[in-house]
């Protein structure tokens, strides 16, 4: 990467950005420009207040190594080693999926369902939680809860304790390498909530490189319609959740009918699917009354 003998912010910037366009490797400028405002540790809307900095020697190093990285393909957020959700800043790394804006929907729906809350002693779980960004945002807005957090992947539940540790709320979570039927009596979750894998298996295969080859494909591929995870969670659910306890599903875009018509055959009322920011559809969630 060649830049100009000033090394300003912006000309860095703009070197950078030409760079990583002619390794065809997509939204180049902003892959940039969060690489940079990482290094000066601004705000990456902030970054254009910096354009006439000079760059030290070190951050040029820094800079360089994050654009070769980023070169191959990498995503930018497993270069900066953070991302933000709910305004929370949480590491990230290969060993779970990259936390999504779209989640902060799923989040903000739980923490505005009332009926959940208004318990006098809610207990929560979030079923494959990854980098624990989902229970770590309800954790800290609704500290009187207790939760669960699971993940069959020992490896995601490392981090999302060292993200839950990094946030103080460690000790309101229990994580477990296990399934509902493993770790969870019956009748004892006042909701459960989950962004599980829901891409199916055919699309995932023409996923763009820098989702494929880097995130894990277990937090994913959801099988042959996209909901053989789904559909073993929600079945579980109607064992683990107590008479009127919730259900909070992240899905994907066309996915919306099909969850409703799974919650309501495993007899969920009150079933709605709620759009994205793009109309798209995004959470499903229903109320479980029990199975008698």
């Amino acid at each position: 990467m060649a830049v100009s003998d000033q090394n300003t912010v912006g000309s860095v910037l703009n070197a950078a950005t030409a760079y990583l366009a002619g390794k065809g490797i997509a939204e180049p400028e902003l892959v940039c420009s969060h690489l940079l405002s990482c290094l000066l540790n601004c705000k990456h809307l902030d970054l254009h207040l910096h354009s006439g900095e000079i760059l030290g020697e070190k951050l040029l190093a820094a800079m360089r190594r994050g654009i070769k990285r980023a070169a191959t393909g990498e995503p930018v957020q497993y270069i900066v080693g953070h991302w933000e959700l709910m305004g929370h800043r949480l590491k990230v790394d290969s060993r779970a999926l990259i936390p999504r804006s779209e989640t902060e929907i799923l989040v903000q729906r739980v923490l505005d369902c009332e009926a959940v809350w208004n318990e006098e002693a809610p207990v929560v779980a979030d079923v494959g939680t990854g980098s624990g960004c989902i229970v770590i945002g309800l954790a800290l807005a609704r500290p009187e809860a207790a939760y669960v957090a699971l993940d069959p992947s020992s490896e995601a539940l490392d981090l999302a304790k060292e993200n839950a540790e990094a946030m103080g709320v460690g000790d309101k979570i229990a994580f477990a390498p296990a399934e509902l039927p493993d770790i969870v009596d019956p009748e004892s979750l006042t909701a459960i909530v989950a962004n599980l894998p829901y891409i199916p298996t055919a699309d995932y295969e023409q996923l763009p490189s820098v989702i494929r080859d880097f995130e894990p494909r277990s937090a994913l591929d959801g099988g042959g319609d996209g909901l053989d995870v789904i559909r073993s969670v929600v079945q579980d659910a109607t064992m683990a959740l107590k008479s009127g306890g919730r259900i909070f599903l992240e899905i994907g875009a066309e996915q919306g009918a099909a969850v409703k018509s799974l919650l309501e055959a495993e007899g969920f009322s009150d079933v709605a699917v709620l759009p994205d920011l793009a109309s798209r559809d995004r959470v499903v969630e229903g109320r479980y009354e029990g199975a008698y």
